[in-house]
């Protein structure tokens, strides 16, 4: 059975440094493929959470949303702006939306952190509309972990290793091994310089101890070490080691049920992601099994997805020359930045709902997207 973690915060003074530190503490890890990372355009982080609206871009039809429903923060995809503003004036649409904002004392928190790396992101959501099996990432999640090793005597091993799991550390390895001390020591000493010439030595045993440190938990880990080891004088060794999570990472790759022809993939694509239009480089006339799908600005994944022979890529935000570089090696094809967020407010709503259950947090239901195509 198991037991669910009850919320850390589940009262109505919660402020939004509270709900910034929890969104990226649980999604900490940050994708090389990112142009700019999780900030505060504009408020006051000290302000309590009087409710929180989710929105893909800021516009001000947005803005007056949350006004309109009492949410003083906003929880947006799409930045504001790329490049410093110079002025915020009214004359420009990022300056007008920021002078909206400070007068309704509103804080706009910009989180496009990618939600793949969870395991759940809009990839997930996309490879299950098109029902792909055997998901894996395309580029596995890399954590930096780290490697403790000490060693301490038998009889308070045991109390150590509990005493070490209890604040976040992973036993690895349990070694016996054999320690040379001078007879006349009472206790262990690992100063071989007060060895004397002519003492007897006597062998005991130790309990060699290797344990795994997430980095968030290594300052206190190596603190409890030092307080609860029963020796005065410490020895460890800490190292620092990278661990392969298969289950996490950037995009998602997988299999189809059964191949499809190239033009019959493009329809089955455009009819399950409910896509007006998609853009797609040549016929290859190779059938489609293996598919990768990123949600987002895929172009740094390129070359990651061609070394695999995947027969399809399905992603946003592609330059001219990625498909040149493509054609005739994949079926490169770019759904449009719109449809690559599909179903991420609704991710973000559910990660924050879980642990502030007593805060309103609301999807936007301002239609944002400013692209529009002509259809025949």
């Amino acid at each position: 059975m198991t037991v669910k973690e009850a919320p850390k915060y589940n009262d109505t003074s919660v402020t939004i440094s509270d709900v910034v530190n929890y969104l990226e503490q649980k999604v900490p890890l940050q994708s090389q493929h990112h142009v700019t990372t999780p900030h505060i355009v504009v408020g006051d982080v000290t302000h309590i959470v009087t409710g929180i609206l989710i929105a893909l871009d800021i516009t001000e039809a947005v803005l007056d949303e949350a006004v309109e429903k009492g949410c003083n923060f906003i929880v947006v995809n799409q930045p504001i702006f790329i490049d410093p503003l110079a002025q915020v004036i009214p004359e420009n649409y990022a300056g007008k939306c920021v002078i909206k904002a400070i007068k309704h004392q509103l804080t706009i928190y910009v989180f496009n952190t990618n939600l793949d790396h969870l395991g759940r992101g809009v990839s997930h959501r996309i490879t299950n509309l098109i029902e792909l099996q055997e998901m894996r990432p395309i580029i596995p999640h890399k954590a930096v972990l780290y490697r403790l090793t000490t060693f301490v005597p038998l009889h308070a091993a045991n109390h150590l290793v509990q005493s070490l799991c209890q604040v976040g550390a992973v036993l690895a390895t349990q070694n016996l091994t054999s320690v040379a001390a001078p007879v006349h020591h009472a206790a262990y000493s690992a100063h071989l310089s007060d060895f004397t010439a002519g003492s007897d030595l006597e062998f005991s045993q130790e309990s060699q101890l290797s344990f795994i440190l997430p980095t968030p938990y290594k300052e206190q880990i190596i603190q409890t070490l030092l307080q609860v080891h029963p020796y005065e004088k410490v020895t460890y060794y800490l190292e620092q080691v990278e661990a392969i999570e298969d289950n996490m990472g950037s995009g998602v790759v997988g299999t189809l049920p059964i191949e499809l022809p190239e033009k019959y993939f493009l329809k089955y694509i455009k009819t399950k992601l409910n896509l007006s239009h998609l853009q797609h480089t040549n016929y290859f006339d190779r059938p489609i099994k293996n598919v990768a799908v990123y949600a987002g600005s895929g172009g740094g994944l390129l070359k990651e997805v061609l070394s695999k022979k995947i027969d399809a890529f399905i992603t946003t935000g592609l330059q001219y020359e990625q498909f040149l570089e493509a054609n005739g090696k994949t079926l490169l094809i770019d759904i449009g930045y719109h449809a690559s967020r599909l179903g991420l407010k609704k991710l973000i709503l559910a990660l924050l709902s879980k642990e502030f259950n007593n805060i309103v947090v609301l999807r936007c239901k301002t239609i944002t997207n400013p692209i529009h195509h002509i259809n025949d």
